[in-house]
């Protein structure tokens, strides 16, 4: 008669983890009023802190929108202190133009004008430009074209000045004529000034004053030796500080929008700080909600727990049973309170654009923002969480004696 060799407990195989997920998952459903409550408890916690953050984030991107408006962050502004001593003429120019990591370089020039058409005039400020800097400040056009390098009678105007003078629609401007004059004293030009009729070429979005944009070389053939604001275009935002330095050590005063950027980066810092410390009440509740529940279910299923061991369940596979209920805790509460917080941003932010539109503002402007990172920082973050709170429920489980707990009551 054969003998048959039963094996040890040792050398039993550890439950597959597809069944202790199976497993997990009944004693969640089966206590379903207790699971709900822990689950809603995660999405209170996590569905706070993805909208307060989400709302920073996008009042962050708004600001800096407004502030920094259409501007390339990868540009120098200079100009000089002192217009006596240090000038910004066309030698100056060349200098800047041969420092390294220059992408592109343009002179403009700005002086007051008076904007006349059809007998209405109006008080402007007229801007000489080249293609350069319309590149480099990404005009807003909203009807027609932008200047050509070609385009010595035409003018782009922007939305103040085309109601300045009567004209209630953009399209409605383009090809009409209009006569700027633009007085030249005290500025050492070879004219007095610089009087023409151009044609409506372009309207822009540029603000709430009045402005004018025209080619820059009509300033120069008026004799005007030195432009008012030159402008780099730098070719990696990580080369602007060692550009600028470069650029101030020749005498020049230099600016850029990175430095607006910076410190409205260093204020909502801050201000995400204070927004994630009231989230993080709800989520304190909810990750002693979570605790409340596993150690529950553990003194609950002690016996249970003990007769698995018993019939050949590995200790680790006691400590992996809690711990697939605390991800399917931890994970379920993450997806379902970011995308709460989620439509719950959506519909803050239609009612707020429809209020708007009600008052007269017809651009529209987003309150909050859902990068990517955000949406799945949060959940891994949840899901550590739930791992960390799942940690001593599962030690326990691991060193449960299945005698003692064959005998538990």
């Amino acid at each position: 008669m054969r003998s048959t060799k039963i094996p040890s407990i040792k050398s039993v195989t550890s439950i597959s983890s597809l069944t202790l997920l199976h497993f997990a998952w009944r004693n969640l459903v089966s206590k379903k009023l207790r699971t709900f409550l822990t689950i809603f408890g995660v999405i209170i916690g996590i569905g706070a802190i993805y909208f307060l953050l989400s709302f920073g984030l996008g009042i962050q991107n708004l600001v800096t929108k407004q502030v920094i408006g259409n501007q390339s962050i990868k540009t120098i502004d200079i100009s000089t202190p002192n217009s006596r001593i240090l000038k910004l003429n066309q030698a100056s120019v060349e200098k800047i133009q041969k420092l390294a990591h220059v992408n592109a370089i343009s002179a403009t020039y700005s002086f007051p004008g008076i904007l006349k058409q059809k007998g209405s005039e109006v008080d402007t400020i007229v801007y000489g430009i080249d293609q350069s800097y319309q590149d480099s400040i990404n005009l807003n056009l909203v009807a027609g074209k932008l200047l050509e390098d070609t385009d010595n009678k035409s003018v782009v105007i922007n939305k103040a000045a085309l109601t300045a003078i009567g004209f209630k629609e953009p399209k409605e401007a383009l090809g009409k004529q209009i006569n700027i004059l633009i007085p030249l004293a005290n500025s050492s030009a070879t004219q007095e000034s610089i009087e023409a009729t151009f044609t409506i070429k372009g309207v822009v979005a540029s603000g709430s004053g009045s402005e004018v944009f025209v080619q820059n070389f009509l300033f120069s053939i008026a004799g005007v030796p030195v432009y008012n604001q030159v402008r780099l275009s730098v070719d990696d935002t990580k080369n602007i500080t060692s550009l600028r330095k470069q650029v101030e050590s020749l005498g020049f005063q230099t600016s850029s929008p990175s430095d607006t950027i910076d410190q409205i980066n260093q204020i909502f810092k801050f201000f995400n700080v204070i927004l994630v410390s009231f989230g993080a009440v709800g989520m304190i509740v909810a990750v002693l909600g979570m605790f409340n529940t596993l150690t529950i279910s553990l003194l609950e299923r002690t016996k249970e727990i003990g007769l698995m061991i018993a019939l050949g369940a590995r200790t680790r596979d006691m400590r992996k049973l809690f711990t697939y209920e605390a991800v399917l805790l931890s994970a379920s509460g993450a997806v379902i309170g970011i995308f709460t917080a989620f439509m719950g941003g959506r519909l803050v932010n239609l009612a707020m654009n429809s209020f708007s539109r009600s008052r007269g503002v017809l651009q529209s402007f987003e309150l909050f923002s859902n990068p990517i990172w955000l949406i799945v920082g949060l959940t891994a973050f949840m899901i550590m969480v739930g791992l960390l709170v799942a940690y001593f429920p599962a030690k326990r489980a691991k060193t449960i004696n299945p005698i003692d707990a064959l005998r538990h009551e």
